[in-house]
């Protein structure tokens, strides 16, 4: 797998440098054509003003020559451009045009003097093109062709093969062989000194732009593995200047605060995060080098309306010397943690309660009921007066109801000892809210609202699990006394996965209500024992109904808005098949 991994992407970077030559070289014949192009109308343009000057016709033989050769030269330059785009093999076309060139720069010497003729330069400008397109063996191949036909143009010119259209002949000008040879040795040894340097020029520049190629992919591996690294990482990523402006923002940044990069781009990290304000300078403790992070932990109020708690490190950003170039902000949702948190702190507080309930019940159990016996039996022996009668049947009811308390401490107490059977929780939750709407305790000024998806099964004790719904239901009738919405859902969850374990499937009993709200102070409380804003109750409802269910491995949480209403939703696992 790696090694196929591995060719793929050579063969990808393979094709990539390919397409980035042709770019490249396709750019460099754009450049040689307008080069081309300016050349032949500023030399040659100057030479016909030049020309002009000295004759009083523009139709002059020599003119015309120098018409024709910008003509041809803009006529070729045209036909290049056009037909470029269907070239396949640019190599070659550059080989053409770089051809042609020096065929053209030889006839242009030519009929311009030959050997007297100022444009000899002009061959020296092609084979620095050659080295430039097609490096040191293309400015070789260029200066071999440029000293055959400017040495084969002097050699017809000095045995009168052809004569110069302008200008003496060779014996007319006193010239002798050796002179040929000397003229023709030193512009050819020129021609290939040119080619090599501009070759080695050349090379070192193709050298070094390969090498720097190789860098570029290396750095650009590095910055996308650093990149990914960044957005990788599992907590929140800010990054600000010394201004404490937001410079970077990973991704798990964006999804814990709800903000898009993009928005909070050069914003203040202060305006994001508004408990930063507290902090001097730029956010951060003053610290040396050799300090550890500043860390501490903030709630952090989202837009969604959605409260986080979160926790943070601050630490400086430095440049390789050491100077400090902003900030660097880590953070984490702590959220989940918190409630765990809270949660096990509220199972070791109710599992004390627990246990001294039950100390406390099984001590006054017994004495209660022979107070409760003793006073029934004197009520049916004595010959008590109407009043009396009264008292004992106070008596007598008190006692039944501190026997009721007692009964809801050894539940509390002890929630597991109940009967557990695999029972269906949708018919459980009918039946139960049926014999609700029934009693005394029901508004009919409340409207009911269900949702009850299939029939899911737990394992439970029914009794407990009516006695759980009841309580949620008498808690969300009190809240609505002049009506409202009780809201009922039943739903499966979908199956979550903890690692290795096999994914767990979880059952969901919302009980929702538009009432009045319980207020932030209070929230926390509402499962603790003998809690209540009630002139009437003992405050064991809600406690009995979160001991029970967490001792079925599952939870109860409550979420409430003042004003607005409460919504208690309970979570067990749904029972194998």
């Amino acid at each position: 797998m790696w090694r196929r991994d591995s060719k793929h992407s050579l063969s990808v970077r393979g094709k990539t440098q390919v397409e980035d030559g042709r770019t490249e070289l396709l750019k460099r014949l754009h450049w040689l054509m307008f080069f081309r192009v300016v050349v032949v109308t500023f030399l040659l343009g100057s030479t016909v003003l030049v020309q002009l000057k000295q004759t009083t016709s523009y139709l002059t033989p020599f003119l015309l020559y120098l018409y024709s050769f910008v003509g041809t030269v803009y006529v070729l330059t045209i036909i290049y451009i056009l037909i470029l785009n269907w070239i396949k093999n640019l190599p070659v076309f550059a080989y053409v045009q770089i051809i042609l060139d020096t065929f053209l720069i030889t006839f242009l010497v030519y009929f311009t003097g030959g050997k007297e003729s100022i444009f000899q330069f002009m061959y020296i400008l092609s084979i620095i093109t050659g080295s430039i397109f097609v490096h040191r063996k293309g400015g070789f191949l260029v200066a071999s062709l440029c000293s055959v036909l400017y040495g084969g143009l002097l050699d017809l010119e000095f045995y009168r093969v052809i004569h110069p259209i302008y200008g003496k002949v060779f014996e007319e000008k006193g010239y002798e062989s050796t002179d040929l040879f000397y003229s023709i040795l030193i512009n050819i040894t020129a021609f290939y000194l040119v080619a090599f340097l501009s070759s080695l020029l050349s090379e070192q520049a193709r050298k070094s732009k390969s090498e720097l190629q190789k860098k570029q992919v290396d750095f650009d591996q590095l910055e996308a593995l650093n990149r990914n690294i960044v957005q990788s990482i599992s907590g929140g990523l800010l990054v600000t200047d010394l201004e404490g402006r937001i410079t970077f923002f990973n991704k798990v940044a964006e999804e814990i605060t709800g903000y898009n990069f993009s928005q909070v781009y050069h914003s203040n990290a202060k305006e994001i995060l508004p408990f930063l304000k507290d902090r001097k300078g730029n956010f951060k403790e003053p610290s040396n080098s050799g300090h550890p992070p500043f860390r501490f932990e903030s709630r952090f109020n989202r837009e969604d309306g959605n409260v986080l708690y979160l926790g943070f490190s601050i630490s400086p950003l430095k440049d390789s010397s050491g100077e400090e170039l902003g900030s660097i902000l880590t953070f984490q949702d702590l959220t989940r943690f918190k409630e765990m948190e809270e949660h096990i702190k509220m199972v070791d507080r109710l599992a004390a309660v627990g246990r001294l309930s039950a100390g406390i019940a099984h001590e006054m159990r017994n004495p209660l009921a022979s107070v409760s016996g003793s006073i029934q039996l004197l009520k049916e022996e004595l010959a008590l007066e109407d009043r009396n009668k009264r008292l004992m049947d106070i008596a007598i009811r008190e006692t039944d109801r501190l026997n009721s308390l007692i009964t809801d401490f050894m539940l509390f107490a002890q929630p597991g000892l109940g009967k557990k059977e695999v029972i269906n929780v949708t018919r459980v939750v009918r039946d139960t809210l049926n014999e609700f709407v029934s009693s005394p305790e029901w508004n009919n000024a409340i409207e009911v609202v269900k949702d009850f998806s299939g029939e899911i099964k737990v394992e439970a004790d029914p009794k407990q699990l009516e006695q759980v719904l009841r309580n949620l239901f008498v808690n969300a009738v009190q809240t609505m006394p002049e009506g409202g919405n009780l809201g009922i859902e039943v739903r499966r969850l979908a199956p979550v996965s903890a690692g290795k374990l096999p994914a767990a499937k979880i059952l969901e009993i919302i009980v929702r209500d538009t009432g009045c709200g319980i207020p932030k102070e209070n929230q926390d409380k509402v499962f603790d024992p003998f809690f209540t804003t009630k002139d009437r109750g003992t405050g064991m409802g809600l406690a009995i109904a979160y001991r029970i269910i967490e001792s079925y491995k599952g939870r109860i949480v409550v979420e409430s808005e003042e004003g607005q209403g409460t919504s208690f939703t309970i979570y067990l696992p749904v029972a194998s098949a």
